[in-house]
């Protein structure tokens, strides 16, 4: 490089000057021009190390993504707002206490800040936790209403695969007293109308009871105390094998083999 080679010259003038027996204020001038281009040299340096990329886990969004994003925020603004639901905000951290103990096995995901003047605080691991603080604080019993942020999960990335520890949440909660399925009825009708709107092909939606799935731990032989530690565990099925799962259940968590098998008799329909 340019620079190295101009010091490697400088070098050998303050030789040359010392071999030659020069005027020691000239021999001290040139010295002093030596260090500083040293220096210079080695800030350099140190800027060419510098590595620039996004923490692991997080990507950057570039223009054709973020339209992507906006067209498909747009539809599902719209939709909620067509069904009446008010939108808030939240905090992206909160207290630590109010998020510990509310995920299960997933608690050891939340993100722990250092203490920044007497409060110990977390990231927001999702948005429902903070939307139940929101009700608590405000004594609000009935509202509709819609939050879409970022959220952050302290997980194995596998972002070829989707998953992210930045990533945003759509939340639509209807909180209050209502006629029974009426509220999990417009649910489905909201998520009809934006996977049409957003024209992704053919879909199937999903519905999940956890009074289903307790009532066929029941059946099974599972016994209260375990429910849902069990239900941590089936809940993995769609990221690994049932015999990776059943392991899990009766190797780790005591369930019997006989209730583990009639577990995978429900589990494993389809259709």
């Amino acid at each position: 490089m340019a620079e190295e080679a101009a010091v490697r010259a400088q070098a050998d003038t303050v030789r040359r000057l010392k071999q030659d027996k020069a005027d020691p204020d000239e021999i001290a001038k040139e010295v002093a021009k030596l260090l500083e281009m040293k220096a210079q040299l080695g800030e350099d340096e140190g800027k060419h190390k510098f590595v620039l990329k996004t923490p692991k886990g997080t990507r950057d969004y570039g223009p054709k993504q973020m339209a992507i994003r906006e067209r498909a925020f747009n539809a599902i603004i719209s939709c909620f707002k067509r069904h009446g639901a008010e939108v808030i905000d939240t905090p992206v951290f909160e207290l630590k206490e109010t998020l510990t103990g509310k995920y299960g096995e997933d608690s050891k995901l939340i993100y722990d800040l250092k203490d920044q003047g007497g409060e110990l605080l977390s990231l927001r691991y999702d948005l429902t936790v903070p939307f139940a603080r929101y009700l608590a604080m405000n004594k609000i019993t009935n509202i509709k209403r819609y939050h879409i942020a970022k959220v952050y999960r302290r997980d194995n990335p596998a972002m070829t695969r989707g998953r992210y520890r930045e990533f945003y949440q759509c939340d639509f909660d209807i909180a209050g007293q209502f006629d029974p399925m009426i509220p999990d009825a417009e649910c489905l009708k909201i998520v009809h109308e934006i996977l049409s709107d957003l024209q992704l092909g053919d879909f199937v939606i999903k519905v999940n009871d956890r009074r289903i799935l307790d009532g066929m731990f029941a059946v099974c032989g599972v016994p209260d105390s375990k429910f849902r530690t069990i239900c941590s565990s089936v809940d993995k099925l769609d990221k690994v094998p049932w015999e990776e799962v059943r392991s899990e259940m009766v190797g780790e968590k005591g369930l019997s083999p006989e209730a583990a098998d009639r577990i995978g008799e429900y589990v494993q329909l389809h259709g």
